[in-house]
């Protein structure tokens, strides 16, 4: 072997063993759940979620198992719960009209399975962005959680959908992903 392969062997080497020992702070702040695919209506049907937990923004990543069908979607929620939540959690919503259009995004507090106690809060820098036709994400502002301390969040996503005329039922719904750090 020459002396130049040696070197391009070398640091080849060595960039594998750099890479390989960089710490994983950007990743401590990302989980994933996954969801089995065919549990729910195909338009409805979250394969999985990513969450990423960061000083700003707390954000989801909805992988759908179909292509969109933006029309039957009536609403995707982002469920939040910090390790000091107790029994309520935040819900960041976005809502769309039969067109699939955003007509809302809107963040609550709320103990789940009791719409009595559901108390909206006030949040502007809640956005919604489609990635590819299968992947979408929901952000919310850090600042915008308001009612907890908690560093730790950990989350599940539900989609709302039209399954017929003033007939809207959740069809899904992830399990929770693990506690997240914010980082």
């Amino acid at each position: 072997m020459t002396r130049r392969w040696m070197r391009i062997g070398a640091v080849t080497a060595g960039s594998i063993l750099a890479v390989g020992l960089v710490p994983g702070a950007a990743n401590a702040a990302t989980g994933v759940v996954k969801d089995p695919r065919g549990d729910a209506p195909k338009v409805a049907d979250i394969t999985k979620l990513q969450l990423k937990n960061t000083e700003r923004r707390v954000t989801g990543t909805i992988t759908l198992a179909h292509p969109r069908r933006v029309k039957k979607l009536a609403a995707t929620d982002l469920i939040l719960r910090t390790k000091d939540s107790g029994r309520y959690r935040y819900v960041v919503s976005v809502v769309r009209n039969e067109d699939g259009v955003v007509t809302n995004r809107q963040l609550g507090w709320v103990i789940p399975d009791d719409p009595a106690t559901y108390k909206p809060l006030v949040c502007d820098g809640i956005t919604t962005k489609w990635l590819s036709k299968k992947r979408f994400r929901i952000s919310v502002p850090v600042s915008c959680l308001t009612e907890t301390t908690g560093r730790r969040v950990k989350a599940r996503a539900a989609i709302l959908a039209r399954v017929g005329p003033g007939h809207d039922s959740y069809d899904e719904r992830t399990p929770a992903t693990r506690w997240i750090r914010r980082g």
